[in-house]
């Protein structure tokens, strides 16, 4: 390839990347407004432009797991791996797209290669105890937790998930630890005030339980109601 050539395809190559990427953006911007099918489109806009573009089929797969495709996800998701084998955000993705079809044997392979890739992804290792957990893997969930929690200490969903775990196999204290943490992180976290209340019971405080249980019925019909208003 002369001289001239080559520069002609490096600029073709470039627009296709600068065309795909514009796209992108605007089907990431879809997908945080969980408008999931227009952002489809600007995601087939940038495969169009990029067939080659493992973040195109990257984002199609969430757009397509917003929609509960999670076959759809899963096609897209494996697809942006066929292009960047060492994505390890696009392994994770499909763990979790195959835990929410039940596949839990097949996601924690796919968890396990993504922290192979990344060791210190907090999200996959939090996926990954809750796919053990489901395999009745008790105490390698409770080590994934806790390695989320270290690596990401604002965790809140690991944070849950281990007291969830640490009350269920009797020690409610442990449990009330991570329950008060992941509430002074997001005070707004319904299910954090269901699991404390449950911590509280199992110590005995009866009216403690209760007065949690209560805040977390009254934030869930707080979302409920932002839910409809935005709807309505």
């Amino acid at each position: 390839m002369n001289c001239i050539l080559f520069t002609k395809y490096f600029h073709y190559v470039s627009v296709k990347g600068i065309k795909s990427r514009y796209f992108i953006r605007k089907g990431k911007a879809k997908i945080k407004l969980e408008e999931f099918e227009a952002a489809c489109i600007e995601l087939d806009n940038a495969i169009n432009s990029n067939p080659v573009d493992y973040l195109a089929y990257y984002y199609k797969g969430n757009a397509r797991f917003g929609m509960a495709d999670y076959p759809g996800a899963i096609e897209n998701y494996s697809k942006s791996i066929t292009y960047r084998p060492s994505f390890a955000e696009a392994y994770c993705s499909r763990g979790n797209a195959l835990f929410h079809l039940r596949k839990f044997p097949e996601a924690l392979v796919e968890l396990d290669k993504s922290l192979k890739l990344n060791p210190l992804y907090p999200l996959a290792l939090c996926y990954r105890g809750i796919t053990k957990y489901e395999l009745n893997d008790l105490k390698g969930a409770l080590d994934d937790y806790s390695k989320a929690i270290k690596l990401d200490p604002y965790d809140v969903v690991s944070l849950y998930n281990r007291g969830n775990l640490k009350l269920q196999t009797e020690d409610p204290r442990g449990a009330m630890l991570d329950f008060n943490q992941a509430i002074k992180l997001d005070p707004s976290y319904a299910i954090a005030y269901v699991g404390r209340g449950n911590a509280k019971l199992a110590i005995g405080s009866e009216c403690g339980a209760e007065v949690d249980w209560k805040k977390a019925e009254k934030l869930q019909h707080e979302a409920e109601k932002r839910v409809f208003s935005e709807t309505g």
